[in-house]
C-alpha cells in the first residue's frame, strides 16, 4: 500500500495542471483512476475530487484492520479509535451550528468502532445534547465521558464536550498500552507526540489572545488551563500550565522547549514561523511538519511493528492534503510556483 503512494515527481507533475478539470484528467492516470471515475458519476469539478479523495482514504484505511491479529490488532484499534473521536467532535460541532446532515457526514471517516449508520443517525439529531442521548441509548462507551461531563456541567459547551472526548481517548489509550506491557512499540511515543502538540497549541492560543481562548478563564466556573490538556505526553501538565501563564507566545514556546530536549528543534522552528508570519497557524504547520516527518520514518525503523501502519497513515493523509491543496489552488487560479510552494513534500 505504501508503494502505491504518489511519488514526489507525480505530485509536482500534477501541480502543473491548469485548473480542476486538468487535475482530474491527471489523476485518472494515477492510482486514483478508479475513485475519480466513480466520483465523476456523481459530481464534477472540485466536488468530484473531494468525493474521490474521501472515498479512497476511507477504503484504504478500512483495509488496514485485516492485516493484524492479537496484540497487534489491539494497537490498531487504538490508532483507529482516534477517528471515532474526530467523527464525534465533527458531529457535535456541526449540530451546534445547525449544519445539514449531509455537510456533517462529508467531514467524517467511518473507519473506527462507530459504523456509518450510527454516525448518520447522530448527524440527524436536533442538537448536541440529543446526539449524546442517542449514544447513551445505544449503550455505546463514547457516551460515558459526555454523560459525566453533563452531570457536573449541565451547560457544558460544544468545545468542552470536544475536550472531554479528547481527554477520555488519551486516558483510555495509555491505559490500554500499559495493559499490553510494552507490546505497543512506537504507538506510545506517537500518542505522546500527538498529545504534546495538541497541548502546545492549546497553550499558544491561551497566550496569543484572550479572544482565541477555547474557554474563558475569567467567567465563573470556567476551566483552568490544566483542565484543557490531554495526555499527558512528555510535556508535564505543570509545565504546560506554567507556559500558559506567560505573557508572550515567544516566552511560552521557549519555556516548553527547555522541558524536553527532543522538542527544542521543532519548537524553535515553530517560534521562527510565528515571528515571520505573525500567525499561530504558521507555528502549527511547523509542528505538524515535524510530526509528519517523524512518523514517515517509522516504517523503516519498525518494519515488523505498528510503525508501518503509523507511517503509512501519516503519509496517506499528507498525500490527500496535498491533492486537496492542488484542487483548491487550481480552482482559484494560483500560479504553478505558488501551488508547488504549498505542497508538503517528504525529503
Amino acid at each position: 500500500m505504501k508503494s502505491r503512494l504518489l511519488s514526489r515527481r507525480e505530485l509536482e507533475r500534477l501541480s502543473a495542471a491548469r485548473g480542476v478539470e486538468a487535475l482530474i484528467a491527471g489523476l485518472t492516470r494515477t492510482v486514483y483512476r478508479r475513485p475519480v471515475e466513480a466520483a465523476l458519476a456523481r459530481a464534477g469539478g472540485l466536488a468530484c475530487i473531494t468525493l474521490a479523495l474521501h472515498h479512497d482514504l476511507e477504503s484504504n484505511t478500512r483495509r488496514l484492520r485485516a492485516f493484524f491479529r492479537g496484540e497487534a490488532a489491539r494497537s490498531v484499534e487504538i490508532v483507529l479509535g482516534a477517528y471515532d473521536i474526530h467523527n464525534l467532535k465533527a458531529i457535535l460541532r456541526g449540530l451546534s451550528t445547525q449544519a445539514p446532515p449531509s455537510d456533517i457526514l462529508a467531514t467524517v471517516l467511518p473507519v473506527g468502532e462507530l459504523p456509518a449508520s450510527v454516525l448518520a443517525e447522530l448527524a440527524r439529531a436536533p442538537d448536541p445534547r440529543a446526539a449524546v442521548d442517542i449514544l447513551a441509548s445505544m449503550d455505546l462507551r463514547f457516551a460515558r465521558p459526555l454523560l459525566t461531563l453533563r452531570a457536573t456541567r449541565p451547560d457544558a459547551t460544544t468545545v468542552e464536550m470536544e475536550i472531554c472526548l479528547d481527554q477520555w481517548y488519551y486516558r483510555n489509550a495509555f491505559a490500554a498500552l500499559e495493559e499490553m506491557r510494552g507490546q505497543g512499540g512506537y504507538l506510545h511515543p506517537a500518542l505522546q507526540l500527538d498529545a504534546d502538540w495538541t497541548n502546545v497549541m492549546t497553550v499558544l492560543r491561551l497566550v496569543h489572545t484572550s479572544d482565541e481562548q477555547p474557554l474563558s478563564r475569567s467567567s465563573p466556573g470556567a476551566a483552568v488551563p490544566g483542565d484543557l490538556f490531554v495526555g499527558p505526553g512528555r510535556l508535564s501538565f505543570s509545565r504546560l500550565a506554567q507556559a500558559a501563564d506567560e505573557k508572550s507566545v515567544e516566552r511560552a514556546i521557549s519555556l516548553l522547549a527547555e522541558h524536553v530536549a527532543a522538542y527544542q528543534a521543532p519548537l524553535s522552528a515553530a517560534l521562527a514561523a510565528y515571528r515571520s508570519a505573525g500567525t499561530l497557524s504558521a507555528a502549527e504547520r511547523e509542528l505538524d511538519r515535524f510530526r509528519l516527518r517523524w512518523l514517515a520514518q517509522l516504517p523503516a525503523r519498525d518494519p515488523l511493528g505498528i510503525g508501518v501502519l503509523l507511517g503509512y497513515l501519516a503519509l496517506k493523509r499528507n498525500e490527500v492534503r496535498n491533492l486537496r491543496w492542488l484542487a483548491h489552488a487550481g480552482h482559484i487560479g494560483l500560479k504553478p510556483e505558488a501551488i508547488r510552494a504549498g505542497l508538503e513534500l517528504i525529503p
